[in-house]
């Protein structure tokens, strides 16, 4: 199980399956802007960076 949580508050923004799964989710919850300057970046769409968990332990790269 995968979740994309906050930064620094630790709120869960989105949970999936998988992390293409989240990544999707996340995008249909908060499309990007459509013009896009190069200066921009998540922290505009989201009030912080997130960073993605995998719960189960099993990717190492994603550990909680």
């Amino acid at each position: 199980m995968y979740k994309a949580v906050g930064w620094h508050s630790q709120n869960e923004y989105m949970v999936g399956n998988s992390l293409a799964d989240v990544m999707r989710k996340l995008q249909k919850e908060y499309p990007a802007p459509r013009r896009t300057s190069r200066g921009m970046s998540t922290q505009q769409i989201y009030s912080e960076p997130l960073r993605i968990i995998d719960e189960t332990g099993k990717d190492k790269q994603y550990l909680p």
